[in-house]
């Protein structure tokens, strides 16, 4: 080895980024962030070694979170499984979407997105997904990813479409507050920061 060389690391990178992550994360942050990557119910034990708390701290994060509607229980004989909600998940991709894209963005991607629903209907002669992959043979490799792809754009449209009316959506109207804000400039929950630690 010269001098040029880079003096080579002699450490776990892996364990790096765990010590990194447990040292730049609060408890609740980890659960929180362990349970957004869940889709299938687990137990809170399950959920603590993977956050790296223990079973009653991660237990009772995850209570905070299901009473927040973040994550669903599911109950079985042997007590509680947890997972992300589906409502926690939408709200969160309408979010980040509408903080993204301002208002003219949003509403030329539901042009568009309208635009290719309607090429779908017109090229498949269907009227949605469902009357498409009914028509389909189970070898019609082509239509069934079409079928995929007109659901992946109605989705997208739903979510957009929600994402646009955000833009509208003053919690505060009526409240007899005067006074501008930027914020909706990039949408409502432009400047909004999560404060996860409590």
């Amino acid at each position: 080895m010269t001098n040029d060389d880079p003096v080579g690391w002699e450490g776990d990178v892996n364990e790096s980024v765990v010590e990194e992550w447990l040292e730049s994360t609060t408890k609740f942050e980890r659960v929180r962030g362990v349970l957004r990557s869940t889709t299938t119910p687990q137990y809170a034990k399950e959920i603590a070694n993977r956050a790296r708390v223990s079973e009653p701290t991660a237990r009772k994060h995850l209570e905070t979170l299901a009473e927040t509607g973040f994550a669903e229980t599911v109950a079985t004989g042997r007590g509680k499984r947890y997972k992300r909600s589906r409502q926690a998940v939408a709200m969160q991709r309408v979010s980040d979407i509408h903080r993204e894209l301002s208002r003219e963005e949003l509403t030329a991607g539901i042009k568009d997105l309208r635009a290719q629903i309607r090429e779908f209907r017109d090229e498949f002669d269907a009227s949605d997904p469902g009357d498409l992959a009914f028509q389909l043979e189970s070898d019609a490799n082509e239509g069934w990813e079409a079928v995929s792809e007109w659901r992946a754009a109605e989705n997208d449209l739903e979510v957009a479409k929600a994402a646009l009316a955000l833009y509208d959506f003053d919690p505060d109207a009526g409240s007899g507050e005067e006074g501008g804000s930027d914020s909706t400039q990039r949408g409502s929950f432009a400047d909004e920061t999560l404060d996860a630690s409590a």
